[in-house]
């Protein structure tokens, strides 16, 4: 039977919430996630996370940052899992449970359902075009026990209104944030790289088809053969990695080529680029790898697709090209290198906006007052 709600009556200082994530993998929502937790409990909430699946290699981090990690185990949402995590959810007792992504925000807003906890909140970090309609009605029906769904773009909000169906009274817009870049310079991080020789072009993401990688492959046939051989780096892993390495070394008179695979220090590597490349070709919900080049004063060349064109700002902090065209790709990242001028001042004005826009301080506050804009809401109702 299910337990009855418990009255939504804490302080926001005295706020328990409870994040819940797949797993804890190396990827934008985790660090999403990690840097909510880690400003949320300077502010003085209280904040667990719960994995529905496994931990990996961020829990670790957040757990030395003192916030607490647990592991469900389930492997789907079946009503044996659900029931298990809303058991789990009966013992934290917390006021809010986050939740992100599909699977976590089936698992989760039917658990905090079940085992009555005050507020549920969604939080949308993609547009999932892959979602069947069955999915689709699915997340439709569970909008209703959500009291706000968390969008990181424009864009996402819209994907969520107009193909999902989510009623617009629940969204909300908080672009995602980052804390201020470490303090490495542009010896540093080439130095971290075996001193390439410039021109270094970036690619930060992990390797799945619509990540587009292939693209700036292509690309690099189109750049002109008078300019310096440029090194392109890549920082990421999955499934595409063997397809990208093959095509890599079809085109290695033509570029030095680095995979470099998943890096926790890719921050670190940014200043040693003069351009970082996003060429996505759909699904991008945000681009966080975008401010964090934008951070490191870096101008971004990236897909005009989903919420990218909300994050670079085209002319000013970097270049949007049309997706899956290697040949307006490869005009963008060329008008770049050949300009330096215009590559700092793009790299100064990034900056400014991403300290000005996207700082994780900022999104913790944003969010705080939503979850208190729930709290009342309900009071009320």
């Amino acid at each position: 039977m299910r337990r009855g709600r418990r009255a939504a009556g804490p302080t926001m200082s005295s706020l328990r919430v409870v994040h819940l994530v797949e797993t804890l993998g190396i990827g934008g929502l985790e660090r999403v996630v990690q840097s909510l937790a880690r400003h949320a409990r300077t502010r003085g909430l209280d904040v667990e996370i719960l994995c529905a699946v496994r931990g990996g290699p961020v829990a670790a981090e957040i757990e030395a940052s003192g916030t607490r990690v647990r592991v469900l185990g389930v492997m789907g949402y079946r009503p044996r899992d659900i029931l298990r995590a809303a058991r789990v959810l009966g013992e934290m007792k917390p006021d809010v449970v986050h939740s992100h992504g599909h699977f976590a925000g089936v698992l989760g807003r039917a658990a905090a359902w079940w085992s009555g906890v005050p507020i549920t909140v969604h939080h949308l970090h993609t547009m999932d075009t892959t979602l069947r309609e069955r999915h689709r009605r699915l997340e439709r029906f569970l909008a209703r026990l959500s009291h706000l769904i968390l969008c990181c773009s424009r864009a996402v909000a819209d994907h969520a209104r107009h193909v999902v169906g989510i009623p617009e009274r629940l969204l909300r817009v908080v672009p995602n944030g980052i804390d201020p870049p470490p303090a490495v310079d542009r010896g540093e991080a080439l130095e971290s790289l075996g001193r390439p020789a410039p021109p270094v072009i970036g690619c930060v993401a992990s390797f799945a088809p619509h990540k587009g990688q292939a693209v700036l492959l292509r690309a690099v046939d189109y750049l002109r053969p008078d300019r310096p051989l440029p090194t392109l780096v890549f920082v990421g892993d999955g499934p595409e990695r063997a397809a990208l390495e093959a095509l890599a070394a079809e085109r290695s008179r033509a570029a030095r080529i680095l995979f470099l695979g998943e890096r926790r220090d890719a921050r670190c590597l940014l200043p040693a680029f003069d351009v970082l490349v996003i060429p996505s070709l759909g699904r991008e919900g945000f681009g966080l790898a975008a401010i964090e080049a934008m951070d490191a004063a870096v101008p971004v060349v990236a897909s005009r697709v989903g919420g990218l064109p909300e994050v670079v700002d085209d002319g000013r902090t970097g270049l949007l090209v049309p997706p899956g065209e290697p040949a307006a790709l490869a005009a963008a990242i060329g008008s770049l290198l050949d300009r330096p001028e215009l590559r700092h001042a793009m790299g100064a004005e990034g900056r400014r906006q991403v300290t000005e826009r996207f700082r994780a301080a900022g999104l913790a506050e944003h969010i705080e007052n939503l979850y208190e804009e729930a709290i009342r809401a309900r009071r009320a109702a």
